[in-house]
């Protein structure tokens, strides 16, 4: 009886292991919607056709994983630092950020409802900071 029991036990953890491990060495893993490795390839995806200009005055320059979280990083190309007020820059942006991130399919769906928070971070035309506005997925009653 103590035989099968430790036979038993010992193919249930064998099982365990291989049922865990085993998707780490298949080729083509996906990695888990939210997950620190799906923000890391969506990052990267992202930054194959950066920087970017999206306007006369707005230049995407790279995407960035962090834990539950895909960094935009904006420079401002006509604009210093010193001409900017950051707070009201910042307070104006958010509601226009929340309203494109919450309407967009591409983001609600793929990060907002995975419980992936949009950072979008804003620097002037000398890479000098000047605002980081959050979406998270309550911003968009998630």
């Amino acid at each position: 009886m103590t035989k099968n029991i430790f036979w038993i036990a010992l193919g249930t953890v064998l099982a365990y292991l291989c049922w865990w491990l085993l998707p780490f060495y298949l080729p083509g893993k996906k990695a888990a919607h939210g997950s620190p490795e799906f923000i890391a390839q969506e990052s990267a995806k992202l930054n194959q056709g950066l920087p970017a200009l999206l306007d006369k005055e707005t230049e995407l320059t790279i995407t960035e994983p962090a834990h539950g979280m895909l960094i935009y990083k904006y420079r401002l190309i006509n604009v210093t630092a010193a001409q900017v007020d950051h707070e009201k820059f910042r307070l104006g942006s958010k509601p226009q950020l929340v309203q494109l991130a919450c309407s967009r399919p591409e983001t609600r769906e793929e990060y907002l409802s995975k419980a992936v928070s949009l950072r979008y971070s804003y620097f002037d035309k000398d890479k000098q900071h000047v605002a980081t506005i959050d979406v998270t997925p309550a911003d968009c009653g998630m």
